[in-house]
């Protein structure tokens, strides 16, 4: 088995495995299979309080997901739902067939605005 299918095949059966640390979200409507990790997102939100575009009103998550059956290959600006919930793609790598990707909501928490 070459290294790629060896890898493919760990992240299947560990990694976004539903059973083990995976779970089931939606992305434009289609369900994948990802991990959502919604403290990295924070430690780089909190350690960016120089940034002025800093925004205690909103919410970012990063999402790691196989790149093997992603309903589309997501790039920054590019505006998405994730799980019914608008948000624009901020960061998207593909780190050897795993895509990690930094969204934040387009919406503030209060539920007001929504896509720009």
């Amino acid at each position: 088995m070459a290294f790629k299918d060896r890898l493919q095949h760990d992240l299947d059966a560990v990694i976004f495995n539903v059973d083990s640390t995976g779970e089931y979200h939606t992305w434009n409507r289609h369900t994948i299979r990802c991990h959502v990790d919604e403290e990295t997102a924070l430690r780089r939100k909190n350690e960016n309080v120089i940034d002025v575009g800093w925004d205690n009103t909103t919410t970012e998550k990063v999402i790691h997901a196989s790149v093997e059956g992603f309903p589309s290959r997501p790039v920054p600006g590019m505006n998405v739902f994730f799980d019914d919930r608008p948000y624009r793609v901020l960061q998207a790598q593909d780190d050897m067939g795993m895509y990690t990707i930094l969204i934040v909501a387009t919406a503030p928490k209060n539920g007001r605005g929504g896509m720009q």
